[in-house]
Formats: structure tokens, C-alpha cells, sequence
């Protein structure tokens, strides 16, 4: 471009790489238009591709920015009542629209659904909580670094609902104090402690339970909750 007289082409030049144009094609055109048609010509494609670029960036942010409002919507279950027929799939996936911005490039999540999972009875806001509290503690564990596996199946008239990550694991001596109030291995200021503790007591509340293995490169919380809500 700095070679057929086009002023300012480091700013105009981004806009026809981001379409795939290449040298060769821009020196097709120079073979068929005068050198002053070709650099009004040139200017009005970069120009035109960089506009083409922004409109995808605004499409592509009002998207992400409707999935983040419907997905906080679900994720509170405003507007229903203090109890829903849950998808309990639906309530893993707007939880971990809420983390996105946790998520960094090396943190992969690996998910192992049963198709076949029934909707259960439950305070669909007070599950999410349990969602997300478990996948923000296996993100940290992570660092930055490592997979997260989410798996669910049916066991009679149960769901199961496995989060495993691939970190450092818990060491043994604090594994039964894990879901206890105001109890974390996170640095003062990084952790309140209550996070694991409110899950418990939410599956409690549901009728489940919620179990913890861990070891080095391998730590899963069970979830387990029925299809009904205790009468």
C-alpha cells in the first residue's frame, strides 16, 4: 500500500487482513486501475472492511451481552415462584456464563451430560449458589491452568451431579473441616469461608447430600439431590 502512494496504510491495512486480503490480489488491482483510481479504490475497500469489522464487534457484544442478561435472569429464576421443576443442565451452563470472565484461556471445561436427565423439584436460585460456589473454587484451584469436568447422571430416583477438577487437590488434614462456616485455605481477603459451607446446607435443605474426594490432580464434589423435594 506504501508503495502505490497511500497515506496512513498502517491504519487501513488491518481492515483488509482482517478479510483475508492478500499482496498478491492488491497487485491485481493495481494492474487494472490508474495509480489515483487505485488508491481511492483501496482507501474505500479498507475503509468499507473495517466498518463491516466493527458491525460484527457491536453484533457479537449485544450477543454476548443478551446472554449474560438471560442467563442472569435464570440463574436468580426471577419472576417464578420460591420453587420450579429445575433443568438442572440449564443451571450449570448460566453458572458458568456468570464465571466467563474466570475462565481464561486455560481453563478448559469438559462436559459429560446424561441426555436423558430428568427435571427435578427445587429452589432453582438457591442450586445455582451450590453451582456456583463449587465451579469458583475449582477455578481457583486451577490457577489459570487445568480442566474442569462436569457430569451428571440419574440414579433412580436421583440426580447425580459431578464437578471434578484436575488441580493440586485438598490435603487430608482439611478435607472434613471443608464445609464448615468461615473456614478457607484462601489468603485473608480472598475468601469468607462460607462459600462450600452455604452449598452444603442448600443440598441439605433439597433432601441431597454433597460429598468431597480429593487427591493430588483430582478433586470432585458429588452432588446428589432428589427428583421431588422432601414433603
Amino acid at each position: 500500500m506504501e508503495g502505490i502512494g497511500i497515506e496512513d496504510s498502517w491504519e487501513l491495512a488491518p481492515g483488509l487482513a482482517m478479510v483475508v486480503w492478500a499482496p498478491d490480489e492488491l497487485a491485481g488491482l493495481r494492474e487494472a486501475f490508474e495509480p489515483d483510481n487505485l488508491r481511492i479504490i483501496v482507501r474505500w475497500m479498507a475503509t468499507g472492511c473495517i466498518a463491516y469489522a466493527l458491525l460484527d464487534e457491536i453484533a457479537m457484544g449485544t450477543e454476548r451481552m443478551s446472554e449474560i442478561v438471560r442467563s442472569v435472569k435464570a440463574y436468580s429464576y426471577l419472576d417464578q415462584g420460591p420453587v420450579q421443576q429445575v433443568d438442572v443442565h440449564q443451571g450449570l451452563e448460566d453458572t458458568l456464563v456468570i464465571l466467563r470472565h474466570k475462565l481464561k484461556d486455560g481453563v478448559q471445561i469438559r462436559r459429560e451430560y446424561d441426555p436423558a436427565l430428568p427435571m427435578i423439584e427445587a429452589h432453582g436460585g438457591e442450586l445455582n449458589q451450590v453451582w456456583t460456589n463449587i465451579l469458583d473454587n475449582a477455578v481457583d484451584a486451577l490457577q489459570g491452568k487445568g480442566e474442569i469436568i462436569i457430569r451428571t447422571r440419574a440414579e433412580g430416583e436421583r440426580v447425580i451431579v459431578e464437578i471434578q477438577d484436575n488441580g493440586p487437590g485438598i490435603p487430608v488434614e482439611i478435607q472434613r473441616r471443608i464445609f464448615e462456616p468461615f473456614y478457607t485455605t484462601k489468603p485473608p481477603g480472598l475468601g469468607t469461608g462460607l462459600g462450600l459451607h452455604i452449598a452444603y446446607t442448600v443440598v441439605n435443605n433439597h433432601g441431597g447430600r454433597i460429598d468431597l474426594s480429593s487427591k493430588a490432580g483430582e478433586t470432585c464434589f458429588q452432588v446428589s439431590l432428589p427428583t421431588q423435594l422432601p414433603r
